[in-house]
C-alpha cells in the first residue's frame, strides 16, 4: 500500500490486527486508534515507524530515564515520562498538527480520553505543536495498561494521562512523536 493508495476500514482494522507493523514489539493498538490513519501513515513513513516499534520491542522500558531520546532528528523521538496523573478536570484536552503521538503506559493506574464536539481555548503553538480544548460534553475514556498503545493523529482531540483513581500514584509512560504525512 502507497500513500495514494485508499484503503477500506475493514481492510485497515485487518493489516492492525496482523501486527505487520508491529517489528517484535507485544502491545496491541488500542481499538480506539484509527485504523485507516495508521495504515495510512505508516504506508507513507514506514522507516519512522520500522524504527520506533523496533526500538519499544527491543528496549526494557523500565530502564529508561525521564528524558528525550531522539531517534531521528526533528521526524521522531521519545519522551519518557514519569508523573502523577491528575484529575480530568485538571487535564487539557489537546491536538497536534504536525506529529502523532503514541502514547504508552507501561506502569501506572490512567486512563486516556477522546473528545468530541470541542472548543479551542487559545491558539496553536506552533512550537509545542498545540492546541488545548474544552468541551461540555463527556469524553471517552479507555484504560492505560501495558498490554496496549494509543496513536493519536491531528484529527483526534485527546486527553491523556487522566487519574483513573484518587491516589493513582506514580506513571511511566513513553510518548513518541512522529512525523504527520499531510
Amino acid at each position: 500500500m502507497t500513500k495514494t493508495q485508499a484503503i477500506t476500514a475493514d481492510e485497515a482494522r485487518k493489516w492492525v490486527e496482523s501486527r505487520a507493523w508491529a517489528n517484535g514489539w507485544d502491545a496491541v493498538a488500542d481499538e480506539t486508534i484509527d485504523a485507516v490513519e495508521f495504515a495510512t501513515q505508516y504506508a507513507a513513513n514506514k522507516e519512522l515507524w520500522d524504527k520506533l516499534f523496533k526500538f519499544l520491542a527491543e528496549t526494557d522500558p523500565s530502564t529508561l530515564q525521564p528524558g528525550k531520546i531522539v531517534l531521528e532528528d526533528g521526524r521522531l523521538w521519545l519522551n519518557i515520562l514519569e508523573y502523577t496523573p491528575k484529575s480530568a478536570e485538571d487535564t487539557k484536552i489537546e491536538s497536534h498538527k504536525n506529529f502523532i503521538d503514541l502514547q504508552y503506559t507501561y506502569e501506572g493506574n490512567e486512563i486516556m480520553g477522546l473528545a468530541h464536539n470541542v472548543i479551542p481555548t487559545g491558539d496553536y503553538d506552533p512550537v509545542k505543536d498545540k492546541t488545548n480544548y474544552r468541551t461540555d460534553e463527556a469524553i471517552d475514556y479507555v484504560p492505560a495498561d501495558p498490554k496496549r498503545f494509543f496513536l493519536y493523529f491531528p484529527a483526534d482531540m485527546h486527553q491523556p494521562s487522566v487519574r483513573s483513581m484518587e491516589n493513582p500514584g506514580i506513571s511511566h509512560k513513553i510518548v513518541g512523536k512522529i512525523e504527520y504525512v499531510k
